[in-house]
């Protein structure tokens, strides 16, 4: 007779997840380049580096993104760079396609995984503490970033309207609109979003630091 070993839920939601070499792999080739090269170019300012060195509490942070969106491919990188400099944090990636049973029981009250994803802006990071207590969320973009993304899409209104299409996996249009944007964030990212990105995940560490 077999005996049932129970899971526990929070490693379980943790691991569920993926590394960035994993969600690459499971990616689209071209995708996939885009985010290593995106990732390649990622760099932190020294002070940056050294806060995340010397980063004193263990925290895992979960990012939840959707395949395929321009946020995606500038964000994930700048994520990754940050776990990497930073001995204490762990990350996964979870992807919508994924199953986040696991991870919605963990996650604040306020908030349903299953039932409000749609409504949800992503990507959206959360940060649980050693005993898998929600501390902090952050997404889907750094403050800066909203008036020039509002302002891209009010000057590219197909955009918008062929996502909400049926057909939009069939649309070069939609590609072509979909390169271009990830191009221009690339841009704004490559100028000043990234740290902006960086100081905005770096304030909310600063709140979990431990109180003298």
């Amino acid at each position: 007779m077999s005996i049932a070993i129970p899971i526990q839920e929070p490693v379980f939601a943790f691991t569920s997840g993926e590394t960035f070499d994993q969600f690459c792999t499971a990616q689209p080739s071209e995708l996939a380049g885009l985010l290593r090269r995106i990732f390649a170019g990622v760099r932190l300012d020294p002070d940056t580096q050294l806060y995340l060195t010397n980063f004193p509490t263990w925290l895992t942070a979960v990012a939840i993104v959707e395949d395929m969106a321009p946020d995606t491919a500038v964000i994930v990188p700048i994520l990754v760079r940050m776990a990497e400099a930073c001995p204490r944090l762990e990350l996964r990636i979870i992807s919508t396609a994924m199953d986040l049973t696991a991870l919605n029981e963990l996650v604040e009250e306020d908030m349903d995984l299953e039932e409000d994803l749609d409504d949800l802006d992503l990507p959206l990071v959360l940060f649980f503490d050693e005993e898998w207590n929600q501390q902090a969320r952050w997404g889907p973009r750094p403050a800066a970033a909203e008036k020039r993304l509002a302002d891209w899409l009010a000057a590219h209104p197909e955009y918008e309207e062929l996502l909400d299409s049926d057909a939009e996996d069939d649309s070069p249009e939609l590609t072509r609109l979909l390169e271009q944007l990830i191009h221009q964030m690339r841009f704004w990212y490559n100028d000043d979003l990234t740290a902006a990105c960086v100081g905005e995940i770096r304030e909310i560490l600063e709140t979990m630091e431990p109180n003298e």
